[in-house]
């Protein structure tokens, strides 16, 4: 029986819009590269991806961030202060905005079951995008900066499972990330939902998630089956 439900915050309940992608532009706009803005930007979050999954220490993510600029600089051979230009990459991680179907779901769930959030995050920019919303409401927040753990690593997981004191049967992990939300809570035994909010091939998935969905109007029904 589901008791516990855990979610990721971005690109499952915020919506990252193209922030990230205008901030690539903005640093790099200025040196004229031949790559376009978004090859520069697919190439920015492999090093990104690199930094939180394989790191042995932890680090903040304004600091990975940092550290992600300095090597695209000596990739692209450009002669740039990374620590100077970031900032249009962190403004960007603000004033980002929940999707539509949140709210009236989220006030549901918090009514009928324990809810939280694990996010691949630092704690200010978290905090500032669900001030005045819903998710403000969430009695339990976790950050990798909090929990000094990025997914998908397992202390990331056995981090919340230890600070809430929740069984892990007893949780199910919402997120849209197939490595961050699904194989990483599955490791610890937790039931897992991809929602699947940009209509990724369903038989890409290789079943691995124990239920896909498409809005989290669909979640409601769902947990009950569990």
């Amino acid at each position: 029986m589901i008791k516990n439900i855990i979610f990721d915050v971005y690109g499952t309940l915020v919506s990252t819009g193209m922030g990230s992608l205008e901030a690539t532009d903005k640093i790099f706009d200025k040196y004229h590269l031949k790559q376009s803005t978004k090859e520069i930007y697919k190439r920015w979050k492999e090093v990104h991806r690199i930094h939180t999954k394989e790191s042995e220490e932890f680090i903040t993510e304004k600091d990975v961030f940092i550290k992600d600029l300095d090597v695209l600089f000596k990739e692209y051979n450009i002669e740039g202060d990374a620590k100077c230009e970031i900032e249009p990459m962190l403004d960007s991680l603000l004033g980002r905005e929940l999707f539509a179907d949140v709210e009236d779901v989220m006030r549901m769930l918090l009514d009928h079951y324990n809810v939280a959030i694990g996010s691949t995050t630092d704690t200010y920019p978290l905090m500032k995008n669900i001030e005045n919303t819903v998710l403000n409401e969430i009695p339990y927040i976790f950050t990798s900066e909090l929990l000094k753990q990025y997914k998908p690593k397992k202390l990331f997981y056995e981090g919340i499972l230890s600070a809430t004191g929740w069984k892990t049967q007893e949780c199910l992990f919402v997120g849209d990330s197939i490595d961050d939300d699904i194989i990483g809570p599955q490791t610890v035994g937790m039931k897992t939902i991809f929602i699947n909010r940009k209509n990724i091939d369903k038989q890409e998935l290789l079943s691995i998630p124990d239920y896909v969905i498409s809005s989290l109007d669909e979640l409601g029904e769902i947990v009950k089956s569990f």
